[in-house]
């Protein structure tokens, strides 16, 4: 098993992408984001294509989980 990213597999790759764009939705600080490339690193290859899937399918952005309206509403008395 690789312990560069540099010299990963394609699909290693993918992942290591997969799981960036993750901690990027998440917020992450750089200590998550060493702890998830370390994690991906360690993977087996075999479940590789479990973890791409897993990483790439239900992203959600941070900023999603709170409602903001968009447009101001109007306030009117009875």
């Amino acid at each position: 098993m690789p312990a560069d990213p540099e010299n990963a597999s394609p699909l290693r790759r993918q992942v290591l992408v997969a799981a960036r764009r993750r901690c990027e939705d998440m917020q992450d600080g750089p200590d998550a984001r060493e702890a998830m490339r370390r994690e991906v690193m360690e993977t087996p290859a075999g479940l590789l294509p479990d973890l791409l899937t897993a990483l790439s399918t239900v992203r959600i952005d941070r900023t999603a989980l709170f409602f903001r309206s968009a447009i101001p509403t109007e306030r009117t008395n009875p």
